[in-house]
């Protein structure tokens, strides 16, 4: 069997199992073939993806294309360097898997020489481990606290983002409040603006002014989202040898709007914090790329020689994560607690104060990973526990719809933040 969107079902498909709505109620029954009428009914229970008769591992192109079979084949190489073999044995992962070995073979494909031409193949070596092969110590003892207030301490914050904290952390603040102290900065409002009327939100009608954005968008979701734009425009420049920014941000970027998706899909209010919340996952990692360059080289030379995660190799270097030293960070720039535990515990969800929160910036981290869009320094797609994901409780089967927006919206994205400065 296959899971398919709702909005991909085609009458005459079959059901390949019962179909129950999330609060258990028994909807339609394996077998069923699918006419206009249960489509229908699917959409008013708000059901968005149903498991029909196919294969189940069959690599076609959902969009009926023809993809060369040495792409393919070299997709599936490559992509399997990236996947734990144990990360296979979860449904998401591994239907995950599959969508990103097809999109490698088109991008294979597209780079292909002419006819006759052999596609590349990914250089050869063993599968994903965390274990890897022994090598020299190179333990480092730092003070982080100390990292923290020496490279991005307040005193680099604009007042504007002061201003907008104090609003957040403060329940009497109004909506217009709000506008007031967002339209001081003219920049922000203008980018803000841009991003109300993006795919961001789809809004039917332009929003012309702040104070409706507040009105509409709500208040504490626009104040989270100035939010996010004022740290970026702060911190989008800051020089770090190790990784390229450009493709910093764009992981960073997907993995924000991969967060607001899923957390829409489990009707979260104020999924702008979610957004924020994978914005700044990684900003740790500008901290120690920039201000220790030889120890990030250094682990980012033994995580690839060993094949291993980037983050196991900051843990054994340094006995601390980019994770930790991100939380710090936020917590010294006094953003709301939420945020702080969700950067802080990206990768170990269920020790966060928010457990729901983390655990959703840690699944988008590993799409985003996994998608290969952009990257913060990380070679190999995290990995996805039992728990985590029935914290999420997501679906398996809105992957691919997911995906489809995640493409439609991060180009569009990253213009907004980081265009017309």
């Amino acid at each position: 069997m296959a899971s398919i969107s709702i909005d991909a079902i085609e009458p005459g498909m079959v059901l390949a199992e019962d179909l129950r709505h999330s609060s258990g109620r028994f909807l339609l029954g394996k077998g069923v073939e699918l006419d206009q009428r249960h489509l229908r009914v699917l959409k008013i229970w708000g059901v968005r993806s149903v498991e029909v008769e196919g294969s189940p591992d069959g690599l076609e192109s959902p969009h009926g294309d023809e993809i060369d079979p040495a792409a393919l084949e070299a997709a599936e190489r490559w992509t399997a360097r990236r996947f734990s073999p144990d990360l296979l044995s979860h449904p998401f992962l591994k239907e995950l898997f599959r969508i990103c070995v097809l999109r490698k073979a088109r991008e294979m494909a597209r780079r292909q020489g002419p006819e006759g031409e052999r596609v590349s193949s990914p250089p050869e070596g063993g599968p994903v481990s965390e274990q890897g092969r022994d090598l020299p110590s190179f333990k480092r003892q730092i003070d982080l606290q100390a990292l923290v207030d020496r490279e991005m301490g307040l005193a680099s914050l604009p007042d504007i983002f002061l201003e907008i904290s104090r609003v957040i952390s403060d329940p009497r603040s109004s909506a217009v409040h709000v506008a007031d102290v967002i339209s001081k900065d003219t920049s922000l409002s203008a980018r803000l603006l841009k991003i109300v009327n993006s795919a961001f939100y789809c809004f039917p009608s332009e929003i012309d002014t702040i104070s409706r954005a507040v009105m509409i968008v709500g208040t504490r979701q626009l104040s989270t989202l100035a939010l996010g734009a004022t740290v970026i425009r702060v911190i989008r420049d800051i020089p770090a040898a190790l990784v390229d920014m450009e493709s910093f941000w764009e992981h960073s970027i997907t993995c924000g709007v991969s967060a607001r998706m899923i957390g829409s899909y489990r009707n979260i209010p104020n999924t702008e914090r979610l957004f924020v919340a994978g914005l700044l996952h990684d900003i740790g990692r500008i901290i120690l790329y920039g201000s220790l360059p030889e120890v990030g080289r250094e682990i980012l030379i033994r995580a690839r020689g060993a094949h291993r995660l980037v983050r196991v190799e900051e843990v054994e270097v340094l006995g601390h994560d980019h994770a930790e030293i991100g939380g710090m960070l936020l917590r010294k720039w006094k953003l709301p607690r939420v945020l702080e535990q969700a950067v802080r515990h990206h990768h170990d969800p269920l020790q966060s104060q928010y457990p729901l929160e983390a655990s959703i910036v840690c699944l988008s981290d590993i799409v985003a990973n996994a998608l290969e869009i952009g990257s913060s320094g990380e070679g190999l797609v995290p990995p996805l526990t039992p728990e985590v994901w029935e914290e999420i409780g997501l679906e398996k089967g809105v992957l691919t719809e997911m995906i489809e927006l995640i493409d439609r919206q991060v180009a569009e994205i990253i213009h907004l933040f980081f265009d017309g400065r």
